[in-house]
């Protein structure tokens, strides 16, 4: 099993989103310019990355639906992505190996891909049937 490189990007995409909901940011900047690094999370040269907003919500919602079922997964994608600590350093606070650290990322990728697919599946199934009352609605005001 690989990681996903869209779900990779969604989950850089997520953590910039997170960073600025995290400051109050909306957006905006919150930090002066002279204080700016050349490169931080979220912005190169005082330049702000842009976020898709609702690619972001909607893996932040995938990602809190591992909070309950596989925690574990939950504290990785944390400790990776919105607390920066790399594979090393999350697998000293997790008390795990590099390649157990590796293999949840995986596992995340994979579990965030079929919450995604699930969402899009029911949502299909939603538009079709307002699909079928609205043809419903015309053929009775036709006879």
């Amino acid at each position: 099993m690989a990681r996903l490189e869209r779900i990779k990007h969604r989950l850089n995409n997520w953590a910039m989103w997170k960073s600025r909901e995290a400051s109050g940011g909306l957006g905006y900047a919150t930090r002066s310019v002279l204080l700016s690094d050349v490169w931080c999370r979220g912005s190169y040269n005082g330049m702000v990355i842009p976020v898709l907003e609702q690619d972001a919500e909607e893996t932040n919602l995938a990602v809190e639906s591992l909070k309950l079922t596989r925690s574990h997964l939950y504290v990785t994608l944390d400790c990776i992505y919105l607390k920066d600590l790399g594979i090393k350093a999350t697998a000293r606070r997790m008390l795990r190996a590099e390649s157990t650290i590796k293999l949840q990322l995986e596992q995340a990728d994979h579990a965030i891909a079929q919450w995604l697919e699930e969402r899009a599946t029911e949502r299909e199934k939603q538009r079709v049937q307002e699909a079928l009352a609205a043809q419903q609605a015309r053929s009775k005001r036709l006879v």
